[in-house]
């Protein structure tokens, strides 16, 4: 297995840093891990084994750093620094980081794409296939994909929920969606007003994986994917469970057509020390 640094480009031109790991034989085919919110291309432990796992299979595997690392942050657009990162985002723009990332790999002659996305990565992968449906794009892997409002909820305690909620709504309306709020689901404890009244209450652009609704429940976008999804999360993952676990797994398996799942005994939202286990379910 080879690794190589590599700066790729967002549509809009933000720098993306990652690793590509090669496989020593020469492949067409690459994994494109989407990193989950306020996380980055190396943070999480899981990635080392995956990428010998994937290039053992003769698979590249690609991680790189979307617009939503880490809390607060600069990322260099062109020769000048930007500020971002999962505090200031909003989640419709992950399409310029992805196009960015899939135009990049097509170049370097890879054929065949599997979309990875963990915990936020998951509905940034779901939405961005959703909107291109591009055909280079044979297959998705679900790592921990998150209820996201639900989650948000579940976290923050009703009195930070409704002031989050009324705070946020008055600097949108005052034009102000970049002032920051207190929200202390992020470690950092703020949130732009406009990322969390578009993206992390009921009905924004992410709001398509439902688990409150019910083993029942219809989701428009899921029910679009039409290419296999492998989903693996941990019976121990407080974010994924915000229903009980076989809600989650029905929810799943009723909205997406080809769909396998895999949970892990005993794994967290970072599959702590399960990280073998993780790599073979793939």
């Amino acid at each position: 297995m080879k690794q190589e640094l590599v700066r790729i480009y967002s549509m809009d031109g933000i720098e993306q840093p990652g690793i590509l790991y090669t496989p020593s034989n020469d492949a067409d085919k690459i994994v494109i891990h989407v990193h989950g919110l306020n996380g980055n291309f190396y943070e999480n432990r899981f990635l080392d084994v995956l990428a010998k796992s994937y290039t053992d299979k003769n698979y590249a595997f690609l991680t790189f750093n979307n617009r939503g690392r880490d809390f607060i942050t600069e990322s260099l657009k062109e020769n000048e620094f930007t500020i971002i990162g999962g505090s200031l985002e909003r989640f419709k723009d992950c399409i310029l980081d992805i196009e960015g990332v899939i135009n990049w790999v097509k170049e370097k002659g890879y054929k065949e794409i599997i979309l990875e996305g963990h915990s936020y990565g998951c509905n940034k992968v779901l939405y961005y296939y959703n909107k291109k449906k591009d055909e280079s794009i044979k297959k998705i892997v679900l790592l921990a994909p998150c209820d996201i409002p639900s989650f948000v909820k579940k976290f923050l305690s009703e009195e930070e929920y409704r002031v989050a909620k009324e705070e946020s709504a008055r600097l949108v309306n005052e034009g102000k969606e970049s002032e920051l709020i207190d929200f202390s689901v992020m470690a950092n404890g703020k949130v732009a007003a406009g990322t969390y009244y578009y993206d992390f209450l009921p009905g924004g652009e992410n709001d398509f994986i439902k688990y409150i609704d019910g083993k029942e429940g219809k989701s428009k976008v899921l029910n679009t994917i039409d290419i296999p999804v492998l989903i693996v999360f941990g019976d121990a993952d407080d974010c994924v469970l915000t229903e009980p676990i076989d809600v989650v797994i029905e929810y799943l398996k009723n909205n997406i057509h080809d769909c396998s799942i895999k949970v892990i005994q005993g794994a967290d939202h970072s599959y702590t020390n399960k990280y073998e286990e993780l790599a073979n379910s793939i």
